[in-house]
């Protein structure tokens, strides 16, 4: 398997706290049965405001680290360094300065759990103009596309694969988002899964029971799909398919359109 999102970095982000931290979900790694890790430290606003020489020497110290940690505990896995990138204004900076993509072609791409920018359209139009395919990270647990999934629908039909996190749909990330996750997934508009592994206590790994969930629930091909398949294309640059999408959530029974209301 192939873990696309994970926080595996020492001592960069919210993420491992340190080297045996680290090594711990290296380890973990290895036992559920990944083979490539992409680590995807945060690359916020914050990280770079004052260029962005300091968060790239950082996060080359950590993947040294984790480099070093793999080959003198005998790990069998293949590791990649990039970020989930937070959107920003510093966004074209970040593109131009540092190595945060995917395969040479993919962005690992999150926004704000409580607000999508309004023109988020010509957003993604300018990123792919770039040659640079944006991947929207854990699309399922942002708010407003709980209250509303029409709204990731063109993100989508303009080409860009989504990344659930493993612990949504198996219902450690909140109701909210195990809801939006199943939705996604009945209507196929799920390309890719990840861990989005903070440590191993409130955010593991989870690969492993991930790819059985997605195996008993839609077949064997279907896990290797996310979990192998669209990762290793996403890993050597390759299109990934994805297909349009109709996100219109069905009718509301009368009943609950009132409870609508007094939850809102």
């Amino acid at each position: 398997m192939i873990d696309i999102h994970n926080h595996m970095l020492p001592a960069v982000d919210d993420g491992a706290k340190n080297d045996d931290m680290a090594l711990s979900m290296l380890k973990e790694a290895v036992r559920q049965g990944v083979e490539h890790l992409v680590l995807t430290p945060h690359l916020y606003e914050a990280d770079i405001i004052k260029g962005t020489g300091e968060w790239k020497a950082k996060i080359e110290k950590g993947k040294q680290t984790v480099m070093e940690l793999v080959k003198a505990h005998e790990l069998p896995l293949e590791v990649t360094v990039v970020a989930e990138v937070r959107y920003q204004d510093m966004l074209p900076i970040i593109l131009d300065e540092l190595d945060i993509l995917i395969g040479g072609k993919y962005l690992l791409l999150e926004f704000s759990f409580h607000s999508v920018p309004n023109n988020l359209e010509r957003i993604i139009y300018e990123i792919t103009r770039k040659g640079i395919t944006p991947i929207i990270a854990h699309p399922e647990r942002i708010k407003p596309w709980q209250r509303d999934p029409k709204r990731l629908e063109e993100l989508i039909n303009m080409g860009c694969p989504t990344q659930l996190d493993i612990g949504s749909f198996m219902g450690t990330l909140g109701p909210s988002s195990e809801k939006l996750a199943n939705f996604l997934f009945d209507k196929d508009a799920v390309h890719l899964v990840g861990s989005d592994s903070h440590n191993l206590q409130s955010r593991p790994l989870y690969s492993k029971p991930g790819y059985d969930w997605l195996s008993e629930r839609y077949g064997v091909e279907y896990a290797d799909l996310l979990l192998k398949e669209n990762p290793g294309k996403i890993l050597r640059g390759e299109h990934v398919e994805v297909y349009p999408v109709h996100l219109e959530p069905h009718a509301l029974s009368w009943k609950e359109k009132i409870l609508k209301i007094f939850k809102s």
